[in-house]
């Protein structure tokens, strides 16, 4: 008994250590979306691509693809958060665009309740109530980085996102890779024609390349070998590092100052986001 415990503990610290290194690779996305020369939509057609590449071989080059409703509906909102993600961070803030999409479990308790008929607690309306507050906070921001137009974006990436999960937690046997990475084909392909209008040098895609491996593809391979012996609540608390890390790369790397009404607007979208997984964990 004492051996299965102890090895159950090894297998969930080793999730544990996955997971902080998929939050922490999640996060280079802005700093070098944000100091790339790259078109963004070309940008995330190559991201995509290589990372669809990366997909591809996990699936040993067998991806069973059903083309269900829920799988399309996966996919297109898979690449549409991606694809959203590099525009949005080159017109607002790295903060806002990542902390907006970062609202998403709030929306996919909303979804989740017209579409899977699923209950919505005491906690999911608290947690909306906080996520409204945060977000005009980040929207009111009078700092030059500051884009109604990127905020919006943001939002709707998150919203797609959560549609996302919504259509993951649909396919009960299906596995997520498949959703993933048709998800990364559709958004290679969007991206297409800007990488042929505004063909970038050769050395400007090298960290795009390096996106696609090390911030798309291995992290999200990392992330769903630890969901097999790691918690709920580490699933939704650890890769929290991303939107808290990437805009202090971007500050470090290109000086870019989001203010403090995004400060402290962040905080309280990651304390009610974090806050409302312990508790529905606890429940």
């Amino acid at each position: 008994m004492m051996d299965v415990e102890r090895d159950n503990r090894k297998l969930r610290m080793q999730a544990v250590l996955m997971l902080l290194a998929t939050g922490v690779l999640w996060s280079i996305g802005g700093v070098v979306i944000k100091t790339s020369d790259v078109h963004p939509m070309a940008f995330s057609s190559v991201r995509c691509g290589v990372a669809a590449a990366v997909f591809f071989v996990a699936l040993k080059g067998k991806p069973q693809f059903t083309f269900s409703r829920p799988q399309v509906i996966g996919a297109a909102t898979y690449a549409t958060t991606l694809t959203i993600f590099c525009v949005a961070t080159t017109i607002t803030s790295a903060a806002n665009a990542i902390l907006l999409q970062y609202t998403s479990p709030v929306y996919v308790a909303i979804i989740a309740f017209f579409v899977l008929h699923e209950r919505i607690h005491w906690y999911d309306i608290a947690a909306i109530g906080g996520v409204l507050i945060g977000m005009w906070l980040l929207m009111s921001n009078a700092y030059e980085v500051n884009s109604p137009v990127g905020n919006a974006l943001a939002v709707v990436g998150g919203i797609c996102f959560a549609v996302m999960a919504v259509a993951l937690r649909m396919q009960k046997d299906g596995s997520p890779y498949e959703t993933v990475l048709l998800g990364n084909i559709i958004g290679c392909i969007a991206g297409l024609p800007f990488l042929f209008l505004h063909p970038p040098a050769a050395p400007a895609l090298l960290p795009v390349v390096f996106l696609g491996v090390c911030q798309i593809g291995g992290p999200y391979l990392l992330y769903t070998k630890a969901s097999k012996n790691a918690k709920a609540i580490d699933l939704a608390v650890l890769p929290a590092l991303e939107p808290v890390l990437n805009p202090i790369w971007v500050f470090l790397a290109t000086g870019e100052n989001p203010g403090p009404r995004v400060v402290i607007g962040g905080a309280i979208l990651l304390g009610v986001v974090v806050l409302k997984s312990i508790i529905k964990e606890r429940d």
